[in-house]
């Protein structure tokens, strides 16, 4: 196999198609699972007799959950392989979002909305993890590009056909759909992926993990790429959980037309991941890593300044994002691979930290709305903006520390 990273298990031809094919399925549910449900979060308020606030609470304990579990995903498929941890992930997915359709108060939903993220989590850890077990570093690399143009696909149409299905046949059905997509790729999952990595019986030791984690906690090589990263799901988190009231509620978007604006988004980050494809053998990664740096605390930074000149339009918020969806194109084909590399042994260990890290910075992001939510764009503007300066400056004191 091309590419192929030395001692990696070695496929027939249609094997290792699949692997990656039924991998980016996998994220495909797992982004759906939010993207679906966002053009019905202003209505739910009114549903369930509560506020915005504890209708929130379904993404930030989502993201929290999706985080906190990755610990627990990584040094698993260490122990006992990629496959079985992937399986049991899908299958916990899907029982999690009937749960989620079936939920009759606003705790229920937030409670099975919060399993749910820790169920779905799995695939995160592991298809870092697969890529880093099969592929040197530039077919990583070109690998982490395909996959991003491929998931963007699910936060450009998840909204579309969300808000058509919440008007036609309500919230729940978003569900229900998203519970059928689940089950035929976990059977795709079992149908056609094979084992990448040899377990290893000593990875579940208390102290091995202890030690694991805090040793790549005190490598800075390492947690600068994860700190970006976290920034970087921050910033767009901060969008996500506070946009469709924004747009909606606000701005009057209707819920069936939310998505166009978050198509102009994901666009834009599908733009990204194909430049990405194309020149990441032609230049270093640095420089790709800087650009991105750039365009998101450029996008970020629009955003306050787009309000303060009463510029307050859908289509003037999501050109400004559009920016900051540029450079996370940039930032996810070039920060995991490098991240991996300056974590060196461990490859599972470092997936789990690095995706939980990323995800934990989503969640803040999505807890930031929560906590300052008055009704105006301000809280998302502000939390978008600190984000992607934040790691612009993080990211350049520690280049020249170095």
């Amino acid at each position: 196999m091309s590419g192929s990273r030395p001692g990696a298990p070695q496929f027939d031809r249609f094997t290792a198609l699949m692997i990656p094919v039924v991998l980016i399925s996998a994220s495909f549910c797992s982004v759906l699972s939010t993207d679906l449900y966002l053009p019905s979060l202003p209505s739910l308020p009114d549903y369930f007799s509560t506020n915005a606030q504890s209708v929130q609470l379904t993404m930030s304990l989502n993201l929290a959950g999706f985080a906190l579990a990755q610990l627990i995903h990584g040094p698993l498929s260490d122990r006992f392989g990629r496959r079985p941890i992937l399986l049991i992930g899908m299958i916990g997915f899907l029982l999690t979002t009937l749960a989620c359709a079936g939920a009759q108060s606003i705790g229920q939903l937030v409670t099975a909305r919060a399993m749910q993220g820790a169920a779905a989590s799995a695939e995160a850890v592991l298809i870092l993890a697969v890529i880093r077990d099969l592929y040197d570093d530039t077919k990583a690399a070109k690998m982490l590009g395909v996959y991003g143009m491929s998931i963007s696909v699910a936060p450009a149409i998840g909204p579309l056909i969300g808000g058509y299905i919440f008007v036609w046949f309500g919230w729940r059905a978003n569900f229900l759909l998203l519970s059928i997509l689940i089950a035929l790729i976990t059977f795709l999952i079992w149908r056609y992926l094979s084992e990448t990595t040899t377990p290893d019986r000593n990875a579940l030791r208390p102290s091995r993990l202890f030690y694991g984690y805090l040793g790549l906690l005190r490598k800075p090589d390492y947690m600068i790429y994860v700190v970006v990263l976290a920034l970087s799901l921050g910033g767009l988190f901060a969008f996500i959980a506070a946009a469709p009231f924004v747009l909606i509620d606000r701005l009057g978007v209707k819920p069936q037309n939310y998505g166009y604006y978050q198509a102009i988004v994901v666009g834009a980050y599908f733009v990204g991941n194909l430049i990405a494809n194309r020149i990441v053998e032609k230049i270093p990664s640095e420089w790709l890593l800087r650009a991105s740096l750039v365009l998101m605390a450029l996008g970020g930074g629009l955003l306050p300044l787009l309000l303060q000149a009463n510029l307050e339009t859908p289509l003037a918020l999501a050109g400004a994002m559009s920016f900051f969806g540029l450079g996370l194109a940039f930032i996810f084909v070039t920060a995991p691979v490098r991240a991996l590399a300056a974590a060196g042994t461990g490859v599972g260990l470092a997936s789990a930290l690095l995706s939980a890290i990323q995800m934990g910075g989503a969640a803040l992001g999505a807890a930031a709305i929560n906590a300052f939510y008055d009704g105006s764009a301000y809280p998302m503007a502000i939390t978008v903006a600190a984000c992607g300066v934040a790691s612009l400056v993080i990211y350049e004191v520690w280049r020249l520390r170095n």
